[in-house]
């Protein structure tokens, strides 16, 4: 089960005695515990009914928890964050075992006393690391509650997301300006919904009482993250416009963005440019290349427009560029215009 299954189960009144959420989303974790407490305890009955822990607490004080009936209201909710509970074993330190060992004993508690939990009592785990399918007590969550996956919104899936929270502001993006975000965001190696929501407030609010959000709105509102300088960037060396493309550099590391980012976000945007190109000489249309990358059609044919600029063998020795420059930042010996020189160069 994901994210936006458990929330249509909840509003649909199905509510399970315990959730384990698990997942890289952070969002979308904290969206669906945030809407388990609201659904189940009124705003005052939160101070003595709703009880969060940071980390796992000891396996006597969970259960001592569980079973003490609420006060004041008819339900209790007890949010675990960052459980190890269910977390995946590796080979680790000596005092990394003992806790694991701990999380094992405290695990086989739970187990005893999930399948008679009291009425009034509800559970609701997370954490963003890998979890352990194999454990006894993953059965028992899946057999007498929920577990629900948190993962990285998919870039495909963006568009409907972005439309979703626009139409919560009562706002409408231009065809071209929603083109022009998901151009943005197929830049960044993993979509953040937290980021997404912030840029999207940071619009309603620059916007005003102006229902519709054109191009012009998202290049001035979102000029300065990295992503749409790199975005900007790539467009300018395949163009070849070398003195647009120095500026455009210079002004993220002006701005204080991180060398290592920069390098990071190029490297990635070189690398798709590389298969893209790649893919079309083995006879791959757009849409193929599109679904091959896990971008947008649109974003396909960009890809492919742009790789007709670049030579491979130049892409595949900016690759190696940039990853020596990663290096050489890391061991505290980077050159101040290596960065400047591959631009350069990619622009010739």
């Amino acid at each position: 089960m994901n994210v936006t299954e458990a929330l249509l189960e909840i509003k649909k009144g199905n509510i399970q005695p315990v959730y384990f959420i698990h997942g890289e989303e952070a969002y979308l974790i904290r969206q669906l515990e945030q809407t388990i407490i609201e659904t189940l305890l009124l705003p005052d009955e939160r101070e003595l009914n709703l009880t969060v822990f940071d980390r796992d607490p000891s396996s006597q004080e969970l259960i001592a928890l569980i079973e003490t009936v609420p006060f004041w209201g008819e339900k209790r909710v007890i949010v675990v964050r960052n459980t190890a509970l269910l977390k995946a074993s590796s080979k680790t330190m000596p005092e990394e075992e003992e806790e694991n060992k701990r999380n094992h004993e405290s695990g086989g508690d739970l187990m005893e006393i999930l399948p008679r939990i009291p009425a009034y009592s509800y559970l609701v785990f997370s954490t963003s690391s890998k979890i352990d399918k194999r454990r006894k007590l993953y059965k028992v969550v899946n057999q007498h509650g929920a577990v629900v996956s948190a993962d990285p919104l998919k870039i495909k899936d963006a568009r409907i997301w972005i439309g979703q929270k626009l139409q919560e502001l009562q706002k409408k993006m231009t065809p071209e300006a929603m083109e022009y975000f998901l151009e943005i965001i197929s830049v960044m190696p993993q979509i953040s919904l937290g980021f997404l929501e912030q840029e999207i407030i940071k619009l309603d609010l620059f916007t005003g009482e102006r229902r519709l959000i054109n191009r012009s709105d998202l290049t001035r509102v979102l000029s300065a993250i990295p992503e749409v300088s790199i975005f900007a960037l790539i467009e300018t060396i395949s163009s070849k416009q070398v003195a647009k493309a120095i500026e455009l550099l210079a002004g993220q590391i002006r701005m204080g963005e991180h060398p290592l980012r920069i390098i990071a976000l190029f490297s990635r945007q070189i690398r798709l440019l590389w298969q893209a190109k790649q893919l079309k000489a083995a006879g791959y249309s757009p849409a193929q290349i599109a679904e091959h990358l896990a971008v947008p059609p649109f974003v396909g044919e960009k890809l492919v427009r742009q790789g007709n600029g670049f030579q491979e063998k130049n892409l595949k020795q900016a690759l190696c560029r940039l990853a020596a420059a990663d290096w050489d930042i890391k061991a505290g010996k980077a050159n101040p215009v290596m960065l400047e020189k591959i631009v350069f160069d990619l622009c010739n």
